[in-house]
Order: C-alpha cells, then sequence, then structure tokens
C-alpha cells in the first residue's frame, strides 16, 4: 500500500511540475509587452498556490497563508512602511472600497494598479486549482494545452513577442502531460495493479520519443511559409489613406486639410493646441465640405468656383462673410463672446456656428475661403475674440419645414448638398428609409438616424478602423461590415443617409469644447488638444438654415430646441398642470418646520451617497477594530473547521436524539459513515458494506459497526420496517460516533 501512494505520489508531482510550466508560458510575455513589474512575486504564489494543492492542505489553511501572502506583496509593492507597522491598513482598505465602486461602476481604466494586481492574483488563484482539477481529478489538459499554444503562437504573430522557444517548450510540456495522463486513465479504468515500475515503462519511452521528435523538428529544415504574413495586410487595413496623403500606417490625432481618403488608425496626441474662454460650451469649426466620393471627401467644382480668395483687413473688427440661419420667427439668437488663445501654431480661424464677427489683437489680412467657409490669415495670429449668435431652434418650423418645395425651387443647392457617388450600394439608400420609416417629418427622420448609431452594435474605437479597398464604400463598410470607427466613420455615414432621403447635408469639421479648466463668473475656460479633434454633421432646414447634429457614440448634440408644437390638447394639458403646480406650491408653503425636518431626514436616510460616504469615513476611522474583529472570526472561522471531527459528533448525538421514528436509522447509518470518513477511516470503493464494518470494528476494537451494518442492509434490500425499534441500535450507534470524535 505504502509503495502504491509513493508512486501516486510522485507522479502528482510530475503532473504539477507540467502544469506549472504551462501557467509559466502565460506569464513569460507580460513583462515584455505590459507594464507588468515583479513577475517574480507572481510565480512564487503559482508555485505555492500549487503546493499546497498536491499536500492536499485544508481549504480554509490554504486559502489563509494565499490571503496573507497577497496582502504582504501588495503591501510591499505599494506602500512605503513597514508591514509590521499596520499603519498602511486604513489607507489600503479605503483605496479597496473605492476600487470595489470603481468596479461596479465598469468604469474599468480608473481602477488602481494596486487594485489590478490584486485582481491578478486573483486570476492565478483560479488557475492553480484549475490546473488541479484538470490534472488530478479529470485526467485531461488537452483544452488548457490546446489554449496556451494558440496564445503564444497569436502573440508571436501579432506582437514583437518572438514565441520561436515558447512553442517547443509547450509541445514538450503539452504532449509529455498528455501521454502520462493516458497512462493513469487506462490504470484506474482498468484497475491495474501490476510492478512498480509499470509507470516508469510507459513513461520513459514517452519522454524519449517527445524529446526526439522535438530534437528533430527543430533540426530539421524548415518550409517556406505557405501563406503570406498577415500583420502587413493587417496594418495596411489600419493605415489611413488620407490625412497628409501619406497612406502608410497610422496618424497622429488632428486637423489634416486631406481628407479624399477617411479610414485608419489614429494615434493620440494630447499637444494643446489653442486655450479658449467662453461663455457657454461650443463647437469650434474650420471648414465644411460637401462631395462625397465613397472613399472620403473633396470640395465640389462649386465649391472650388466659389473659393475666389477675399481678402479683408482686420482693424479692430472684421465681418464673417457666412450666413448661418434664416431671418424670422424660426430662429431666435443671443449674441455672445468667445477668445482664442493659440498654443501651438494654427493656420485656421476656429469660430462656432453662426459667427458674425473676428477680432484679433493686431491688424492682419483674413483670408476667406467661401466654398468651404475656411479662414486663414495672412499672418501668424497669437489670439482674437469671435462674436457669434448662439440658436435656439423652433420645433414647430423644423418639424414643418417644406423641403420638397425649397428643393425644387434651389436646384443649385439641392445638387450640391444631396449629391451622392453613382456607385453607392443600395442597401446604404435601404438602411437610411428603414430606419425612418415610421417619421411623418425631415426633422423627425434626421433625429432618427442621429440615434441611430448610439445602439445596434457600434463601437467607438480609434483603432482597428478600417481602410475600404478599391471596390468598397466607405460608408457601406462601416454601416454593415466593421461597425468599428472615430467620428469620421459615424458623421460621414449621417451625411450620406441624410442624402439619401434628400435632406441637404455637409461634413464639418473642426474641434470639441476641449477640457475644463476652470470656471468663474459665467466665463468657462478650457484646453482644446489635437484630441479634441473632430467631425460632425449640418444640416439644411428651409425657413430656419444650417442645424447641428452629433451621431458620434460619446458626444452629446447641444441644440437648443424650443417646443412650440402646440395644441389645444396641449394647452388644456399646460393649464391643468398650471393649476396642480399652484396647489402643490401652497401646500409646501403651509408645511410646518417639523413636517420639512422630517422630510429632509428622511431623504437624507435613503440617500445612497451619503451611506456610501459614511460607510468609508467609518471603516478608515475604525479599520483597527474591523481588521481585529475579521481576524478573530476567521481564525474561529479556520479552528472550527479545522476541528470538525470533534464536535460534529456531538452535534449529530444531539440532532438524532430528538428523533424516534425508524427513518432516523438510514439517516443516522450515512451520517456515521461521513464521520468515519472524515476521522480518517473511510470506506475503499473496492471494499463492500461487510468487508468495511469488519475493518472498523478491528480499528475501533468493536462489534457495533457489524450490527449496525448489518441492519442497514436488510433495511436496504428488504424495504423499510415500520416496526423498527431505533432504540435497540441507538447504543451501539452512540458508541461508534463518540469513538470517531476521540
Amino acid at each position: 500500500m505504502s509503495s502504491i501512494r509513493l508512486h501516486t505520489a510522485i507522479s502528482n508531482l510530475m503532473l504539477y511540475v507540467l502544469g506549472f510550466f504551462l501557467i509559466w508560458e502565460w506569464l513569460r510575455p507580460m513583462e515584455q509587452l505590459t507594464n507588468t513589474g515583479n513577475i517574480l512575486v507572481f510565480i512564487i504564489f503559482l508555485i505555492l498556490s500549487l503546493a499546497m494543492a498536491y499536500l492536499r492542505f485544508a481549504p480554509i489553511l490554504s486559502g489563509l497563508i494565499k490571503l496573507v501572502y497577497i496582502i504582504f506583496i501588495l503591501q510591499s509593492l505599494y506602500y512605503e512602511t513597514s508591514f509590521l507597522t499596520f499603519s498602511w491598513i486604513g489607507p489600503f482598505m479605503a483605496e479597496m472600497i473605492d476600487n470595489i465602486a470603481i468596479l461596479f461602476d465598469t468604469n474599468w481604466p480608473d481602477l488602481t494598479n494596486m487594485f489590478k494586481s490584486l485582481l491578478f492574483f486573483i486570476l492565478l488563484w483560479l488557475m492553480s486549482y484549475l490546473i488541479d482539477y484538470w490534472l488530478i481529478k479529470r485526467r485531461r489538459i488537452f483544452t488548457f494545452f490546446l489554449l496556451t499554444m494558440v496564445y503564444i503562437t497569436v502573440l508571436d504573430t501579432f506582437t514583437p513577442y518572438n514565441a520561436y522557444a515558447a512553442i517547443i517548450r509547450t509541445t514538450i510540456i503539452g504532449f509529455t502531460a498528455m501521454g502520462m495522463l493516458t497512462f493513469y486513465r487506462m490504470r484506474d479504468k482498468e484497475n491495474i495493479t501490476g510492478s512498480k515500475f509499470l509507470a516508469l515503462k510507459w513513461i520513459a519511452p514517452l519522454l524519449l520519443f517527445v524529446f526526439a521528435s522535438a530534437a528533430i523538428a527543430f533540426a530539421a529544415p524548415k518550409a517556406d511559409p505557405l501563406w503570406p504574413d498577415p500583420v502587413p495586410f493587417i496594418q495596411t487595413i489600419g493605415d489611413k489613406g488620407g490625412g497628409e496623403g501619406t497612406g502608410t500606417g497610422p496618424h497622429r490625432v488632428g486637423y489634416g486639410v486631406d481628407d479624399s481618403r477617411l479610414g485608419g488608425d489614429f494615434e493620440p496626441d494630447d499637444t494643446v493646441v489653442f486655450q479658449t474662454e467662453v461663455q457657454s460650451p461650443h463647437y469650434w469649426k474650420v471648414e465644411t465640405k460637401d462631395s462625397y466620393t465613397g472613399k472620403g471627401w473633396v470640395q465640389s467644382e462649386a465649391a472650388i468656383e466659389m473659393n475666389g480668395q477675399d481678402f479683408q483687413r482686420i482693424e479692430g473688427a472684421g465681418d464673417i462673410p457666412f450666413v448661418a440661419f434664416e431671418s424670422g420667427d424660426s430662429v431666435t439668437t443671443e449674441e455672445k463672446e468667445s477668445k482664442v488663445q493659440f498654443v501651438e501654431p494654427f493656420d485656421y480661424l476656429l469660430y462656432p456656428l453662426g459667427a458674425k464677427e473676428a477680432i484679433a489683437t493686431f491688424d492682419a489680412m483674413m483670408i476667406v475661403e467661401t466654398g468651404n467657409e475656411r479662414i486663414s490669415f495672412d499672418y501668424p495670429v497669437n489670439s482674437y475674440s469671435v462674436k457669434y449668435e448662439e440658436p435656439e431652434y423652433s420645433l414647430d418650423a423644423l418639424t414643418n419645414a417644406d423641403m420638397e418645395g425649397y428643393l425644387r425651387g434651389n436646384q443649385e443647392f439641392a445638387a450640391r448638398y444631396t449629391q451622392l457617388p453613382e456607385n453607392l450600394p443600395q442597401r446604404v439608400i435601404d438602411l437610411a428609409n428603414e430606419i425612418t420609416q415610421d417619421e411623418d417629418n425631415v426633422f423627425a427622420k434626421a433625429r432618427a438616424i442621429e440615434n441611430y448609431f448610439s445602439a445596434n452594435g457600434f463601437v467607438y474605437s480609434q483603432s482597428d478602423v478600417a481602410v475600404p479597398a478599391d471596390d468598397e464604400d466607405y460608408v457601406d463598410q462601416f454601416l454593415f461590415e466593421t461597425k468599428i470607427g472615430y467620428c469620421d466613420n459615424y458623421s460621414t455615414s449621417m451625411v450620406v443617409m441624410l442624402r439619401a432621403l434628400d435632406i441637404p447635408a455637409r461634413w464639418v469639421k473642426g474641434f470639441t469644447e476641449g477640457e475644463l479648466i476652470q470656471q468663474e463668473n459665467n466665463i468657462s475656460e478650457y484646453d482644446v488638444t489635437n484630441n479634441n479633434a473632430h467631425s460632425w454633421v449640418e444640416a439644411y432646414f428651409p425657413g430656419t438654415g444650417w442645424v447641428t447634429f452629433e451621431p458620434t457614440q460619446g458626444f452629446s448634440n447641444e441644440n437648443t430646441y424650443v417646443n412650440d408644437v402646440r395644441n389645444e390638447a396641449d394647452i388644456d394639458t399646460e393649464e391643468t398642470d398650471q393649476t396642480q403646480q399652484e396647489e402643490q406650491e401652497q401646500s409646501e408653503a403651509e408645511q410646518t418646520p417639523e413636517e420639512e425636518t422630517t422630510a429632509s431626514e428622511q431623504s437624507e436616510q435613503f440617500s445612497f451617497t451619503k451611506w456610501w460616504s459614511a460607510l468609508k469615513a467609518f471603516a478608515a476611522e475604525k479599520w483597527q477594530w474591523i481588521a481585529g474583529y475579521a481576524a478573530l472570526l476567521l481564525v474561529i472561522s479556520w479552528l472550527l473547521f479545522w476541528k470538525r471531527h470533534k464536535w460534529l459528533p456531538y452535534y449529530y448525538l444531539w440532532k438524532f436524539k430528538r428523533g424516534k421514528n425508524g427513518t432516523d436509522f438510514e439517516k443516522a447509518y450515512l451520517t456515521l459513515l461521513k464521520l468515519l470518513k472524515l476521522s480518517g477511516w473511510g470506506k475503499q470503493e473496492n471494499m463492500t458494506l461487510r468487508e468495511y464494518a469488519k475493518y472498523i470494528d478491528h480499528v475501533l476494537d468493536s462489534s457495533d459497526m457489524a450490527v449496525l451494518t448489518a441492519e442497514y442492509e436488510e433495511l436496504l434490500y428488504k424495504g423499510k420496517r415500520q416496526d423498527m425499534d431505533w432504540s435497540d441500535l441507538e447504543a451501539s450507534w452512540e458508541r461508534l460516533i463518540k469513538k470517531t470524535a476521540a
């Protein structure tokens, strides 16, 4: 028996070692490909976990040791104080609470490095458990071996990590483990108990075959790849063909003039381009474009004809000759002013929709390109202010716009702003009609298309964005194939679908409002970086003018709409609401101070934010007591679990003394078997109940087990007897139960 146990222990040790090396292949690339440092502490934790699994530590003890190791390592890496001073516990618990809140808010990028390390320790904890489960209990490892091989080959293909040696190591480890597990499965299935050298006779040729095959494969000449390297192809998909016309690789985000070929990746750039002081946040326009080619945007012939350079002298003030809104009651405006201070050189004037006048700090020549509404200076300008009209749109005018009549009377305008390429796929037009089929006016259709991108599987990303091939359309590829992109994808797609519905629209480029720095006296200051470069949509509505739309995920439309769509039902409703509001105000005025205080207290009572803050403050203040009670509870729980074979028998004695009917005997006998197993005298699989009873009577120097077993077999094979006298067997059962606790 001892020889078999020794061989089993050695074979299990070999399997654990192989499992460790397989997991190690997952850890090796991390130090090279990520900012993860101190890989050694994770390797030690993995060794510790597998060693305790091999030695069959009690789960509570094993978990306690792992937990202490994790806390010790986290404290050593992220806190400067000594571990034994315990002054780090308060900040540690506060950081844990904050990270748990972030985790439930799904704001995962804000997790701290300490908490990320904790999560990685937990992942290794789970992997060590799975290795124990797969290798020792299931005797199978193929799935994990296959996943490991896929993992390292993918990293070798698509990252700088060189997996040449890792593939060889993983192959040797995986096939050795699978060969050993096959032998042990066959041995257990056939119940083979042959020579003690039987395992060696199997494993020795297995190792010889695996290592010889690996050596031959390593030394043999290699054929050239049958398929080309996919990385250059994928990189070309990610290249941006536009920008500065390079078409080679990702481009740094920012404003560029060439948009003839859109798509591809962008590299972020947080360089501040300009700073602003504004009365209310708004987008900053640079230009508009009107001709979609299927690959990007260019200026139409009409725009080129209009772009005769219009020189204007800025002597304190200069008018901006762009008409954004039509005169009338459909748009009410409020005049506001914004200031721009350039941090980096920039060639063009930035202005909001509705800009009327630009005022520079010194005289300069302003070059106006009327066709695309782009303005530049003949000499660099450091700062300027721009006056503009902030609009409030009438919903009544927008929803009742006579688009068909307007386009019939303005055919040149219609041809310019509803232009689409002849080879535009029909399914793009069909999708636009499908999205808006339930809408009865042009404004509702525009809003339906704007909102379409907030769902339906679209993902905002500046990476993994494809460039359409020669036979592909940029919008069609985004809408139906990839659904991954940034503002250019979303805005271009909306303009094209609006035009498919004969709604005039144009593509606008510029910057978002940027990052708020400070706010004082109704003036907000923003930093605008290259990362804030953006594109959006403007659609034209007769009687109103140009209206901004924002289809890109993560961005919002700041337009103000006045709900002046009124009918008799609305008037009646408003009168009723006004009456109810007056009655409510009167009731609130009559409320006593005591009632107000009670309502306020109830509001505070159910405030989750205040409750969470109070909990955090309590944890920070009383962390010593919390830690002490938690440690005490953990120790007591561990002692109770460790010594359960001492107190569980007396619990069952008390439990079964309360029942005197015959059905209790079967439960009592099964409970006795469980307690005997817990005490180290468990039944072997190949033993019958009678053989097991003799074994127990021999070990405990008793004859009670044979008596109880005979009664149990009679009950089991002949059925339950209603006249069984439990008291006749109770004394024998009690004696055995007490001996299990001895």
